[in-house]
């Protein structure tokens, strides 16, 4: 009888110990939680949206029939990656001991900038020009967005509105860098439910058999399965930013490095992967320069290339520049 009775004391010791370790974790990790936990279930909750409703393939890309107007899942998806974005960086504000309020100035401008620089890189290199009037070239209800053009056009103007508050270009440009990533990560999803940015015929079984049902069924186009390459861009750009994320805790990089590190890795992975294997899609899928997607050359040329060089000359030219770890709060 003593015996059960002390065994059941330990046992109520023991799991009060577990629910104070849990609780000290919890408290320990709080951030971190909230920060990823709501990120990943704000995706997830999207997908379902955009997924569980649907009764054919392919499938409808309208969200919200207004009557006067249609949200499209495209621009659903967009603005969830841009709003993920913006909830990551706000966080890394604060760490860094920057103003919100330049955050929030700065979002006013980069982001129509974004859209614009995006919509008109596209109209320059598709190579199906249908376009008749203003309306058509402004028009994105249907995508026709270039990330290359978002990247370009935001990133020249975080380097004049940084210099004109007199904010550490270089830090910015690093936060911008991780929301980049996400961005994308998110975006992609939008063409993935306007059924492009496909690849060629899957010829492996493997591959078939690992595939969701749901994304093999949308990429099922002129009686064949198609490679999911906006899953693949997915993947590679999840990867980059886990491993940025992680990086730049490490008293490694300085400030810039981590900016450089995505065109390298967003660089290879978009030249050297996917825009090789986009070329089996659709013949318009990819916009096209002699034949070749301009995506191939932009990403190997100027994205790798420029952020290699960026990298080099930065830390060679600028070698008082802070660790990012050294920057404000460290985590």
């Amino acid at each position: 009888m003593q015996q059960k009775t002390l065994l059941k004391i330990l046992t109520k010791k023991q799991k009060e110990n577990e629910m104070k370790e849990l609780q000290a974790f919890l408290v320990k990790y709080q951030q971190p939680i909230k920060l990823y936990g709501g990120a990943f279930l704000y995706f997830v909750l999207i997908v379902l949206l955009a997924i569980l409703p649907q009764t054919s393939v392919p499938y409808n890309k309208i969200a919200l029939d207004l009557g006067f107007a249609e949200v499209a899942w495209y621009a659903v998806f967009i603005l969830s990656g841009l709003l993920i974005a913006v909830y990551w960086s706000l966080d890394e504000f604060k760490k860094k001991g920057l103003s919100t309020d330049f955050l929030y100035d700065a979002l006013l401008w980069t982001v129509p900038i974004a859209i614009v620089g995006a919509r008109l890189y596209y109209v320059i290199f598709d190579p199906n020009k249908n376009y008749q009037s203003l309306v058509d070239i402004v028009n994105i209800t249907r995508g026709g967005l270039s990330i290359h053009g978002a990247v370009i056009a935001a990133t020249l103007f975080v380097l004049f509105y940084t210099k004109k508050k007199g904010v550490n270009f270089w830090l910015i440009a690093d936060i911008v860098a991780v929301g980049f990533l996400i961005g994308q990560i998110v975006g992609r999803w939008g063409n993935f439910m306007n059924q492009e940015a496909y690849g060629p015929i899957i010829e492996s079984q493997f591959i078939l058999n690992i595939l969701p049902a749901f994304i093999k069924d949308q990429m099922f186009i002129a009686g064949n399965y198609h490679h999911p390459t906006f899953l693949y861009e997915g993947i590679w750009n999840l990867i980059g930013l886990i491993i940025l994320i992680n990086i730049r805790r490490k008293k490694l990089l300085k400030i810039g490095d981590v900016f450089a590190l995505y065109l390298m890795w967003y660089g290879l992975g978009r030249g050297a992967i996917i825009e090789p294997l986009r070329t089996g899609g659709a013949e318009f899928d990819a916009l096209r320069v002699f034949g070749l997607p301009v995506n191939i050359y932009l990403s190997l040329i100027l994205f790798l290339g420029g952020g290699a060089l960026l990298m080099y000359v930065k830390n060679k030219k600028m070698p008082e520049l802070p660790y990012y770890k050294e920057v404000g709060q460290h985590d």
